[in-house]
């Protein structure tokens, strides 16, 4: 009966330990299933978010750039029709100054051709360089430059209204800032390390949680047999239950270490899924917020795209146009510089229409008096020696010389009068 108490003695203390190493084991398999769910779901994750991270970063230095570009673009729209405007402000004053420059010129050739060729007096008519221009291709190519230009502004206008509706709806997006951090599949190992050790301790309590139970069937069994035999337990058998009972604190106590432990575990593997969440909530939303500017963007050069070629098209006639106007100023100011040089031609083929003339009398009156020498000689000889010479000896010995005459060949060259209307004026003034 002693023998009975003693081992009754020593169970309750075992079973107690056994029931909390049981409730030990089953937190450390719920803390360890909550380590594998998080475990799993990071390793779900993880390939999502490594492609986000590389995705946004690529994307958003792509948006950036098209941000950048669309801020380029609307200054360049700007400065175009700015420049523009002010080589056709330049090209305007220029051919201003040209034209006035014709207008004060007069032409003081009384035979130049005009288009107005006497006044209502029947008397030369004053006429200026002006008057030999095309004043009709000068307004043309003024309208085409002006035509062009308000198209240009109304384009660009359209243009830049868009372009900056579109900075400001980009400019709306919120764009959260991920946290810049670097995702591997060594961090995914390492918290898969961590689950490994927490199964590798579970397993260990789960161990010392069975060698309890069996401690327990050790008593269970004992008592039985105590009770059906009444025997007497040995000394050997009660040291060796007794030193398991004892052991027993100990092993609850390690058990308590390893389960938290493995909680600690747990919570640092959970705090990783939470990191990771986090940034994958993180990432995605600024995905999101890249796409919505992308789209942004994108509308924007959709809705732009015939704008775009309707303005090159524009801008090419402009600047034809332009060219064209240049040209003609161009041109007029060679013709205002050739005028002088057309007086002084004038003058130059009058003085050598003199000298020709000069030549041509002096030649006339030479050959004629030449003529009449030999004239006077071939008199002279027939009255001298003609009565003593048969007239069938040297028939043409009675022949007249042979008169040479210098002939203008052609029409008359016509020369203008290089004579100024108020030069003539004065003259006839002076005359009366």
């Amino acid at each position: 009966m002693a023998s009975l108490e003693i081992v009754a003695r020593l169970s309750e203390p075992s079973i107690q330990g056994a029931q909390m190493a049981r409730v030990l084991v089953k937190k450390a398999n719920e803390s360890l299933e909550q380590s594998r769910q998080d475990h799993e779901r990071i390793s779900e994750i993880h390939p999502k978010l490594a492609f986000l991270i590389s995705e946004n970063q690529t994307q958003s230095e792509v948006c950036k750039r098209l941000e950048s570009n669309l801020k380029q673009h609307q200054r360049d729209l700007e400065s175009i029709v700015l420049t523009k405007s002010q080589q056709a402000e330049e090209l305007q004053r220029e051919m201003a100054m040209i034209i006035e420059l014709l207008k004060s010129r007069e032409v003081v050739e009384r035979e130049f051709q005009s288009p107005h060729a006497v006044n209502e007096y029947g008397e030369p008519q004053k006429h200026t360089l002006y008057e030999h221009i095309d004043q009709e291709a000068v307004d043309t190519l003024d309208r085409s430059v002006k035509e062009c230009l308000q198209e240009l502004k109304e384009i660009g206008g359209a243009d830049g209204e868009l372009c900056t509706e579109t900075l400001g709806r980009i400019a709306a997006v919120d764009l959260p800032a991920a946290e810049d951090i670097s995702v591997t599949w060594d961090g995914v190992h390492g918290i898969g390390a961590l689950v490994a050790e927490s199964q590798s301790t579970l397993d260990e309590i789960a161990q010392d949680s069975q060698s309890m139970d069996h401690h327990c069937d050790q008593l269970r069994g004992t008592i039985r047999e105590l009770e059906a035999e009444g025997g007497v337990l040995s000394m050997d058998d009660y040291n060796v239950l007794l030193r398991d009972t004892n052991e027993i604190p100990a092993i609850v106590d390690d058990m308590r270490d390893a389960l938290e432990s493995i909680q600690r575990r747990t919570e640092e593997t959970h705090v990783r899924f939470l990191q990771y969440s986090t940034f994958h909530e993180d990432n995605l939303k600024q995905f999101e917020a890249i796409a919505q500017i992308s789209e942004t963007i994108n509308s924007y050069i959709d809705k732009t795209a015939s704008w775009q070629t309707q303005f090159g098209g524009v801008l090419a006639q402009l600047e034809q146009s332009l060219e064209d106007t240049w040209g003609l100023v161009s041109w007029y100011r060679n013709f205002h510089s050739s005028y002088d040089s057309l007086i002084a031609e004038v003058h130059r083929r009058r003085q050598a229409q003199s000298k020709l003339h000069a030549v041509v009398e002096d030649m006339r009156s030479r050959l004629e008096a030449d003529h009449m020498e030999e004239v006077r000689e071939r008199a002279a000889f027939v009255d001298r020696f003609g009565p003593f010479l048969p007239s069938d000896l040297c028939p043409f010995i009675q022949d007249p010389p042979i008169q040479f005459t210098v002939e203008e060949v052609g029409a008359g060259e016509r020369l203008a009068s290089v004579v100024s209307h108020e030069t003539e004026k004065s003259k006839k003034l002076g005359d009366l």
